[in-house]
């Protein structure tokens, strides 16, 4: 992946800071040492973060001796808040509707064998409210990511969808949504969805994109502390549904753009972004907190007495927690390369928490 020069100056200043195991700064002092604490007793293997306070910047990167330091990293279901935002972004300018049916844009023939698909809205994908099956769920996908022939395209993936929508019209998180959107994005544009991606996040100067799998990544899988595995070769096969890769300082930079500059999207296309459906439930915990709402490609984490905006990640193989709170406009970028029962738990329910407890 090709880095701009301000990232790059980023990451030596991170090795840097990992090598010498120099604290950041004044008032974030104790977030990294806290995390670095946590992510040394849980066997994590790469994390990477950058936290922004009205006051400090904070970034670093963390990796335990067995692991090679790692600059960039997959975002699983972050990748959904991007894709949001292009979504988001299509609307304001006019070139689609929320309310349009996505048989305007997807041919109904192609995927007439899902009953009630004609019914199904850009803002259904958007608010995962559709009822189109998650084709992650089907065992078969599961068993084709590990033996690393998962599914790729568009066509692949609708096999494992099922024949009907399940709940139409209430809160169901499916994969599946995004893809379509895929779909959507490329009818609009006349181009494959990965071009419109990337080329949007790089004309904003962000380096954040799909596409092929950055060489060299490790990846670990681990259901206990003690039952880690390498899992650096398993092809989840993911497109823009779970599929970025990136680093926390341009996600940093993402989140600032987006919520403070407001410099992607007008106020009004934000209020979009932030119109909640109940997850039902679906309660997510992180920490003390929960996040019980998703808007058009948003959750809101509901944490001690502030709400935290954006979306988090989880695959086979990495963890992501990309937030931004309003009441104080601190952003939080969170990535590690590895998940199972284990590392999930410590991500989400430590270092994550650590993270929030020390802002």
């Amino acid at each position: 992946m090709k880095m701009h020069l301000y990232s790059i100056l980023y990451l030596l200043l991170m090795v840097t800071s990992c090598d010498d195991k120099e604290p950041g700064p004044v008032g974030l002092k104790k977030v990294e040492k806290e995390v670095r604490k946590i992510s040394e007793s849980g066997n994590i293997p790469s994390l990477e973060v950058t936290v922004q306070t009205t006051e400090d910047l904070l970034t670093f990167s963390y990796n335990n001796e067995n692991t090679n330091l790692q600059s960039i990293y997959g975002i699983g279901s972050a990748t959904k808040m991007l894709a949001a935002v292009l979504i988001i972004k299509k609307v304001e300018d006019g070139e689609l509707g929320l309310n349009d049916p996505i048989t305007s844009y997807i041919d109904p023939a192609e995927i007439k064998f899902i009953d009630g698909i004609e019914s199904v809205t850009v803002e259904n994908l958007l608010n995962h409210t559709s009822g189109i099956a998650d084709y992650t769920k089907h065992p078969e996908w599961g068993s084709a990511v590990v033996a690393g022939n998962a599914p790729k395209t568009f066509e692949e993936k609708i096999k494992y969808m099922g024949g009907g929508l399940n709940q139409s019209g209430s809160f169901v998180y499916s994969n599946s949504n995004y893809l379509f959107l895929e779909k959507v994005i490329e009818s609009v544009d006349g181009q494959s969805y990965e071009k419109s991606f990337n080329d949007f996040y790089s004309g904003l100067g962000l380096d954040i994109s799909i596409g092929a799998t950055p060489s060299g990544l490790q990846s670990f899988y681990g259901p206990t502390e003690n039952a880690s595995s390498d899992v650096s070769e398993w092809a989840e096969g993911y497109g823009f549904d779970g599929g970025a890769y990136t680093n926390s300082i341009e996600l940093n930079n993402f989140l600032k753009k987006l919520f403070l500059e407001k410099s992607i999207l007008s106020s009004g296309s934000l209020a979009i972004l932030k119109e909640w459906v109940s997850m039902g439930t679906m309660t997510i915990p992180i920490g003390t907190g929960d996040i019980e709402e998703y808007g058009n490609g948003l959750m809101k984490l509901s944490y001690k007495a502030d709400n935290y905006l954006g979306h988090f990640g989880g695959t086979l193989k990495y963890q992501s927690f990309v937030f931004y709170n309003p009441e104080s406009n601190a952003t939080i970028s969170i990535m590690t390369n590895c998940s199972g029962q284990h590392y999930n738990n410590v991500f989400f329910q430590e270092i994550v928490p650590a993270v929030l407890d020390g802002l």
